[in-house]
């Protein structure tokens, strides 16, 4: 199975559920997976049609659109690798990934910053001499107007040396392509560490399982859509036949409103979100009947998750590494509030290793792996499932832990060079 089998079985089993919602003030869109299916197959025209192919990158600056799922899709159907970019990101950082990733398309919003677009055009002019010409440099823009915009009429405007193109309307009646291979399909900033579509689906798939996902569940993350731990709880809502909440305006003021308007089942929140939440209402679990889990991500105190149970509604630290699909360890029910109220957990997927090293040391040989029951903490390296893929195997955190004589881990805050 790959990404795009994925939709297609989903759509097949039931082409009018919703799978995604963007959200509005006044007339939120409902996306079903039918017209999913047909926006992911006319964008995969589209892309294929610029020249996208086997090996290229695709980089995606958008809001948190449901767009940002289809071209995730999309682009790993073509053997192509999507990096997603946050558009509220320093707009250096934006500019420096892009140079660094070379993509052959860039989809960027309508709306996009203007300074934006003069650093890539200095930036392209900087490394090619002429804006013009840039060949190597000036990827194709896509101008993506969003639920809620028209597209414009002339899209050149955009245009950074590469040309500039709109994607076409869906359409009904496009067959499912072949796709095989298992191709590097995403990839994070600032690193750029890619995951091939085998790694997506197995973690998608166990996050699902882990937290229960099923039809009419709905999955709120406080994050942006394009950032790895938002993405990643995107990809397992649409494994479990759930359905995602993409809101480019969410903040922890809006967010109870949103959670009761759209009776969530599942919410993903920064510790500063779920205590207002918890401070929110007097009864939160009245207030919000639907909603059977918090995860808190890297919690490092106790007080969010402890105050939200208190009120009634279940809440769990859980550990989610910078740049790495998330969550990577979840508390289970069954463990003591001490544990599961901070971040940590036992590791999603079961094919990983776990080891701790001291917070300064190098690069460490495979055969010095420490016995994980007899570190105390350190700096937590893993590799094997669920981690994207590196020359040397190992994937450093640049996070302090410690390991449980049960393979769980303890998060313990990011190491010091981290912080």
């Amino acid at each position: 199975m790959n990404l795009l089998s994925l939709l297609s079985g989903l759509t097949k089993r039931d082409p009018h559920a919703i799978i995604a919602i963007d959200a509005d003030p006044v007339q939120p869109v409902h996306v079903s997976r039918s017209e999913l299916w047909r926006r992911t197959l006319q964008l995969r025209a589209d892309l294929a049609t610029a020249g996208v192919g086997r090996g290229d990158v695709v980089a995606v600056c958008l809001p948190s659109w449901s767009d940002l799922l289809g071209w995730q899709l999309a682009t790993a159907s073509l053997g192509a690798c999507a990096v997603g970019l946050d558009p509220e990101c320093p707009t250096d950082d934006l500019v420096d990934t892009v140079a660094d990733a070379r993509p052959r398309v860039l989809a960027l919003d309508v709306g996009v910053r203007p300074e934006v677009l003069d650093k890539l055009r200095a930036a392209i002019t900087a490394h090619g001499g002429d804006a013009d010409t840039a060949e190597p440099l000036a990827p194709a823009v896509a101008v993506v107007p969003g639920p809620h915009a028209e597209p414009p009429v002339d899209p050149s405007p955009w245009d950074l040396g590469g040309g500039a193109w709109q994607p076409s309307a869906a359409t009904a009646g496009m067959p499912m392509p072949a796709a095989g291979g298992d191709e590097p399909a995403v990839a994070f900033a600032p690193g750029l560490a890619a995951y091939r579509e085998s790694t997506l689906l197995a973690h998608a798939t166990a996050t699902a399982e882990a937290l229960g996902l099923g039809d009419g569940d709905l999955v709120v993350c406080t994050r942006p859509a394009a950032q790895p731990l938002a993405w990643s709880f995107t990809l397992a809502a649409a494994a479990g036949g759930a359905t995602y909440l993409f809101d480019p305006q969410l903040d922890e003021t809006a967010l109870p409103a949103q959670l009761a308007r759209f009776s969530a089942t599942h919410l993903v929140a920064d510790e500063a979100a779920a205590r207002h939440l918890a401070a929110a209402h007097t009864d939160p679990a009245a207030a919000l009947p639907t909603l059977r889990w918090v995860g808190i991500p890297n919690a490092e105190s106790a007080e969010a998750a402890q105050s939200l149970e208190a009120a009634g509604v279940a809440a769990r630290g859980f550990y989610a590494p910078r740049g790495i699909l998330a969550p990577f360890a979840l508390w289970p029910d069954d463990r003591s509030t001490a544990d599961r109220w901070l971040g940590g957990g036992t590791p999603v997927c079961p094919d990983v290793e776990l080891r701790i090293t001291e917070p300064d040391a190098g690069t460490v040989p495979d055969t010095a792996a420490p016995d994980p029951a007899a570190a105390k903490h350190g700096v937590l390296e893993i590799r094997g499932g669920c981690v994207p893929d590196n020359t040397t195997g190992w994937f450093r955190t640049g996070d302090l832990a410690s390991l449980t004589s049960d393979g769980d881990i303890r998060y313990e805050g990011p190491a010091p060079q981290h912080r």
